[in-house]
């Protein structure tokens, strides 16, 4: 297995993938990506800013997230507090793994190959990430992968306005103590 930045020929793969979480999600009433988002404009931005990653195995697509550097207007405002303060930081969105492969693990591998890249990035001190509280299987992932509940955030920054989310966040090894809140151990 691989990780790596997905291009423009991956996309009907990824929205594959995206359709069966959004499948998924409708079966177990989780209301989670069950309008138009993440829609066709949505994952080509994402594609073409150089976000998207995807977990590749064969020659086939077998997850796919977004990482996206910088301020992420839906986490400006927590209600709660992120453990990190003016830390450079790096969101991580629309994370789907093949549903023809549920059961490998695959959304934890993809998670573990994400943050071997990104702990070696010396200017990235955090990772942050949210779900729907509704979504139990993400948030056993993210919790497992490392990060720490840190409130709710509503996602009116993404035009669905109260539509709350639960807020995490991993610090990396390059966290500085003055970036800190509140005293956390980095994995």
């Amino acid at each position: 297995m691989l990780l790596r930045q997905a291009t423009m020929a991956d996309l009907p793969q990824i929205e594959s993938i995206i359709r069966d979480g959004r499948e998924l999600l409708a079966a177990q009433a989780i209301d989670q990506w069950q309008g138009a988002y993440p829609n066709t404009a949505v994952l080509v931005d994402d594609i073409h800013q150089g976000w998207t990653v995807v977990l590749e195995e064969n020659n086939e697509i077998l997850g796919t997230a977004a990482i996206i550097p910088g301020e992420d207007p839906t986490y400006k405002q927590i209600e709660g507090q992120w453990l990190t303060k003016q830390a450079p930081y790096l969101a991580i969105h629309r994370v789907a793994v093949s549903s023809h492969h549920h059961g490998r693990g695959l959304a934890g591998e993809l998670f573990s190959r994400l943050f071997e890249q990104i702990d070696h990035a010396a200017d990235i001190e955090s990772i942050r990430i949210d779900t729907h509280p509704q979504n139990m299987a993400m948030q056993h992932v993210i919790k497992k992968n490392g990060f720490t509940e840190t409130g709710m955030i509503d996602l009116a920054a993404v035009d669905m306005p109260g539509t709350k989310d639960f807020a995490y966040e991993r610090v990396t090894a390059n966290v500085k103590p003055e970036h800190m809140l509140h005293s956390v151990t980095t994995k």
